[in-house]
């Protein structure tokens, strides 16, 4: 879909700038750096803005005084620093941890120790748990699937009830079920990158672009979801160094998914979708990446026709 939105854009507006929320986004982002031509694309997502906004909160301080230094990928990202007027408070920070309610609508809420924190060095976002409580996010999924009340079932029933409001064309509030819907500040985000863009204001932005030295332990042509400077050529990436060690390994690791992941959609390349499976932290196993791959493909047929060619 993107690869064909981009070239409509080629066709009807080729100075244009495109910026994409759809997710994954980093993945997507990845896939259209790696695979087309188009340069005047930034990915977005709400995940650094509501950790800023958390942050702020959290501190009790205005949300203009305070400073957050982004890097990782987009849902893998990380808060290399926390600066208060200027004045990196990150030390303080994590002795507050237990009190930090930093999590999105759909993430569970399990809080992160004081001692994992500061032996990790950085701040991870709310989508880490998957990642670094992989037991007790399973264990909550399980009893959702036992109960049959999954987020996927949550989400259905609120996006019915909103469908329904947005057909009174004189409706002039925010539906009270948007906030349960999850996407918060997607709007701020998107109209201050929209701006910063069209009038060169180069101030600073989490965005997913390509890293070009950003993250220094991470290669330059990958995207990557970094605090950048945006100018009206776009966004260029703030050199906040190295990701500690701890904090590298599982970003290589979904990077490599990624690229696997968009050279199999750029392609149709079933071998390459196998080895994103494969890689992937949450499957660990080719026999069982195989049938899932498998199982995915076979429901999403008509979507997927590269993969189904007639010999």
């Amino acid at each position: 879909v993107i690869f064909s939105i981009i070239e409509d854009c080629k066709t009807l507006c080729p100075n244009a700038w495109i910026i994409n929320f759809t997710n994954p986004a980093g993945l997507v982002t990845e896939a259209v750096f790696r695979h087309t031509d188009w340069k005047r694309f930034v990915g977005l997502c709400n995940v650094p803005i509501g950790m800023k906004m958390e942050l702020a909160k959290l501190l009790n301080v205005d949300v203009k005084r305070l400073h957050v230094v982004f890097g990782g990928l987009n849902h893998l990202v990380y808060a290399l620093d926390v600066l208060v007027d200027g004045v990196s408070i990150k030390a303080d920070l994590f002795k507050q941890v237990e009190a930090m309610k930093m999590t999105m609508k759909n993430i569970e809420d399990i809080p992160w120790s004081s001692t994992f924190l500061n032996a990790l060095g950085v701040l991870p976002c709310p989508y880490h748990r998957y990642y670094f409580q992989y037991n007790e996010m399973l264990e909550h999924f399980m009893e959702e699937y036992r109960t049959g009340i999954s987020r996927a079932v949550k989400v259905k029933a609120i996006e019915k009830e909103l469908f329904e409001l947005y057909k009174d064309v004189n409706l002039a509030i925010k539906p009270p079920q948007l906030e349960q819907r999850g996407g918060a500040y997607y709007s701020d985000a998107a109209c201050d990158l929209i701006s910063s863009i069209y009038n060169d204001k180069h101030d600073i932005q989490p965005v997913n672009t390509l890293n070009r030295g950003g993250i220094s332990n991470l290669p330059d042509d990958v995207v990557v979801e970094v605090s950048s400077v945006i100018t009206k050529d776009g966004p260029i990436p703030v050199h906040v160094g190295a990701l500690p060690a701890a904090a590298l390994g599982i970003v290589q690791q979904i990077k490599a998914y990624e690229i696997s992941a968009s050279n199999a959609a750029a392609k149709s390349d079933y071998g390459q979708a196998l080895l994103a499976m494969t890689i992937h932290p949450f499957v660990r196993s080719e026999k069982l990446a195989k049938a899932l791959l498998d199982e995915m493909m076979e429901a999403n047929k008509e979507y997927l026709k590269g993969f189904f060619k007639e010999d």
